[in-house]
C-alpha cells in the first residue's frame, strides 16, 4: 500500500506487492499498475518513456499497454497487470486478480 504523495511528479511511484516491485502510473487522472521488470531483460518499467498509456522499457524499448500489459511489438508477450483502487489518500494494489505473464 502506497498514499498519493508517494507519486512522483510524473504520476509514478514503485510499491512493493508480495515481493514483487510493481510499479504505479497515474494518466488522466487514473492510476494504473504494472510489474516493474520487463519480461525482456528485467528493465524497470517505472523508468521508462510513457506515451500516453504506452510505457517503454529503459533498455530496449519494448512498448507495454499498462492497461493490458500487453507488448504491441511481440504479440503474446504480456507484463503481470494489478487492481488498483484508491481509498482516501491510499493506494491498494491487489495481489489476486493479477494479470501473469504467459
Amino acid at each position: 500500500m502506497a498514499t498519493l504523495d508517494a507519486l512522483d511528479a510524473r504520476g509514478r511511484a514503485v510499491v512493493q506487492v508480495d515481493g514483487v516491485a510493481v510499479a504505479l502510473f497515474r494518466v488522466n487522472g487514473e492510476l494504473h499498475a504494472v510489474a516493474d521488470a520487463c519480461p525482456h531483460r528485467a528493465g524497470p518499467l517505472s523508468e521508462g518513456d510513457l506515451v500516453g498509456y504506452v510505457v517503454h522499457c529503459p533498455l530496449h524499448t519494448w512498448p507495454f499497454d499498462i492497461r493490458t500489459g500487453l507488448c504491441s511489438r511481440h504479440p503474446g508477450v504480456r507484463v503481470p497487470t494489478f487492481e488498483v483502487r484508491v481509498q482516501g489518500q491510499h493506494i491498494l494494489v491487489a495481489a489476486s486478480g493479477s494479470v501473469p505473464a504467459p
